[in-house]
């Protein structure tokens, strides 16, 4: 591999389905390469900037190539290493959190910017939550990364647990609260990312199709809330 910047190092490679994305090492610093097998470098360098500049917790860029980004390393596990621990709601409120500052601080009348791909693989726990992947960032309605996130929450194990249905609901209070934004119709943005989750999953598509069409009926998280 021909490194796009200098004096760097690999130690390891993340996993990652669009990109090349490398742990590496410069000067004694742990530094995150992304080499982008696409054009949206800058998309995600312009996003990361302006959360930084709104005091939104993302990495530093470091330094900026043609197709490839240096960024800072925030050390810690990833969100979804804690979805079958004690601290799931803690760290579930935690991305609603999140989303809520990102969405408020980048909101323009009924539409924001989209963190896009919202689900628990894409924060960081740290010392504090980070968001990480801003490169499908775009605008659109706060329902689409809220409906991302719940169904996240709600198809991985144990996938739809009757407890995880009070754990959305509450994301969802916190998330209206901390952003100022009423989510309308955020179950059909549930159905339709757990209909695209089943494209991925064909063990489970019979089940992840069901439990859309549940979900898509009976409108679960705007009847308890009415």
């Amino acid at each position: 591999m021909i490194m796009p910047f200098e004096g760097l190092t690999i130690i390891k490679k993340f996993p990652s389905r669009k990109n090349a994305v490398y742990l590496v090492e410069r000067g004694g610093w742990r530094l995150v390469l992304k080499v982008y097998g696409n054009d949206r470098r800058k998309n995600e360098a312009d996003v990361l900037r302006s959360a930084l500049k709104a005091g939104i917790r993302v990495p530093e860029i470091i330094e900026e190539g043609e197709s490839a980004l240096l960024m800072e390393f925030i050390p810690g596990r990833l969100a979804n290493d804690y979805l079958e621990t004690c601290r799931i709601e803690e760290i579930a409120l935690g991305v609603a959190d999140w989303l809520a500052g990102f969405h408020k601080a980048f909101r323009s009348g009924d539409s924001v910017l989209l963190k896009s791909d919202a689900i628990l693989k894409n924060f960081i726990v740290s010392d504090s939550l980070y968001g990480i992947d801003f490169e499908l960032s775009r605008i659109g309605r706060p329902e689409e990364d809220v409906g991302e996130a719940l169904a996240y929450l709600l198809d991985t194990r144990p996938m739809f647990a009757d407890d995880k249905l009070g754990l959305c609901q509450a994301f969802i209070e916190r998330y209206e609260r901390g952003s100022g934004i009423g989510l309308k119709g955020v179950d059909a943005f549930v159905a339709r990312s757990l209909r695209e989750a089943a494209g991925f999953r064909p063990a489970q598509r019979g089940l992840l199709m069901r439990k859309a069409a549940e979900i898509e009926e009976s409108r679960p998280f705007t009847r308890c809330r009415r």
